[in-house]
């Protein structure tokens, strides 16, 4: 099991190149005290043009130790007091996820599709046995699979389904062949019972 610790950014016109450079410092400051951190950019979907930085950890007890010690980290204070003198951006966060599903391999995934879904906390535990029949479709495939719910966050009832994707390329044939796949459509048709499909969206890694 990990977590994850997501903080969204909606960029001021024209301040993207700027938001860009101070989240990925924000992020290699967030490292050094040992979180596996990544930046992503928005470029469709739900929120497209936003940018998202994600912190991820194996236990709560390694991001709360995480938090205290870049909270008082130099860098970060001075990139706060940019942010204080100059705002290019809305930020929202951080909330918290924990991971209940989570397939990866060593090689980097540029490509991310998340697709979050309005899921009952009663309805969870039914969701997760559909995993290990999508798990063997993304396989086949060769897209990596996670499925995560909100730890600490505005909404309890969201279900998160991230699929990881080499490339653009990758992206479109792999969803060519999912879609054309009767057996997806058979957990497509499974899930809708148990929960909503309320926003997607389409994330390039920049780090």
């Amino acid at each position: 099991m990990s977590y994850v610790a997501v903080r969204e950014f909606t960029p001021m016109i024209g301040k993207d190149a700027v938001l860009e450079d101070r989240i990925l410092r924000t992020s290699d400051v967030i490292e050094k005290y040992g979180a596996v951190s990544r930046v992503g950019k928005v470029i469709g979907g739900h929120r497209a043009g936003d940018y998202e930085l994600y912190n991820w950890y194996e236990t709560v007890a390694a991001g709360a130790s995480a938090m205290d010690g870049y909270s008082n980290d130099p860098d970060l204070k001075k990139i706060f007091e940019e942010r204080a003198l100059t705002p290019v951006a809305e930020m929202r966060g951080p909330w918290l996820g924990r991971m209940l599903h989570n397939s990866k391999s060593t090689d980097p995934r540029k490509i991310v599709l998340a697709r979050d879904y309005h899921m009952p906390r009663k309805n969870v535990a039914k969701a997760m046995e559909l995993v290990p029949n999508l798990q063997a479709i993304c396989d086949e495939n060769d897209v990596e699979m996670g499925v995560g719910v909100p730890v600490i966050a505005s909404d309890h009832e969201m279900m998160r389904i991230i699929y990881r994707f080499k490339d653009l390329k990758h992206w479109g044939s792999a969803t060519d062949a999912v879609i054309a796949n009767p057996s997806f459509s058979e957990l497509v048709d499974a899930a809708n019972e148990l929960g909503t499909l309320k926003h997607s969206r389409l994330i390039m890694m920049v780090k």
